[in-house]
């Protein structure tokens, strides 16, 4: 019973790899925040970025003498990796890159970790706020298989969009309706439902997806 009580060696690196990794993921988790500006996100990735390096860094010295558990921890990783929702490409990115800092803090190389935490992030964070990519958003409308569509929109689009490129027509509902998609950009996107209205009273009252986000989407 002593012995079992008894505070080693290996006990004191587990609780010092669980201070660094609790406060890695403090660092990366308000990193993940700050880079997305007033954009909302996923308080499940929030969570598991800012609790997966104390995990890892507890789990890893504890297999690390046996390496059939540790190709049992993998398969455990890949198998969450892969029962999971699937998510954004940077959300991905970030649960794969809070991963590896685990790994190396679980592995004792503290000044590794953090520098590849540091530089990461701070990378990431001017990509994300000083970088101003597309914001281009998706358009479909379904019409009936007798409409035109050439230039039936112009106008609507004229008022609400700054840009909008044809990219796709497709046919549904068994050849009886088609579905066009644009590749658009907004004037203001507080005037989405409005020009959804307008599009409605064009095409028949039939469907009409803005997809302002590869996860959301404004459906009428």
């Amino acid at each position: 019973m002593g012995n079992f009580l008894r505070f080693g060696e290996q006990d004191a690196v587990i609780l010092t790899n669980m201070f660094y990794g609790l406060l890695a993921g403090i660092l990366i988790s308000l990193g993940y925040c700050i880079s997305q500006k007033r954009k909302s996100y996923s308080q499940s990735v929030v969570a598991t970025i800012l609790l997966l390096p104390i995990v890892v860094a507890v789990v890893i010295p504890l297999i690390a003498t046996d390496l059939k558990k540790a190709l049992s921890l993998a398969g455990i990783f890949a198998l969450v990796r892969f029962r999971s929702v699937p998510g954004e490409a940077k959300d991905i990115f970030y649960i794969f890159f809070t991963l590896t800092v685990g790994v190396a803090i679980a592995l004792g190389y503290y000044i590794i970790g953090f520098s590849l935490l540091i530089i990461v992030t701070v990378f990431y964070i001017i990509m994300c706020c000083g970088i101003k990519f597309s914001e281009d958003q998706i358009l479909r409308i379904t019409i009936p298989e007798d409409m035109n569509y050439n230039g039936v929109f112009d106008d609507v689009f004229k008022k609400y969009l700054t840009k909008s490129e044809l990219t796709d027509v497709k046919t549904s509902n068994m050849g009886t309706l088609f579905t066009i998609s644009y590749s658009i950009h907004l004037k203001d996107e507080s005037k989405v439902k409005e020009m959804i209205d307008e599009l409605r009273t064009r095409n028949g009252n039939l469907t009409v997806v803005v997809q302002m986000d590869p996860q959301m989407f404004m459906k009428l």
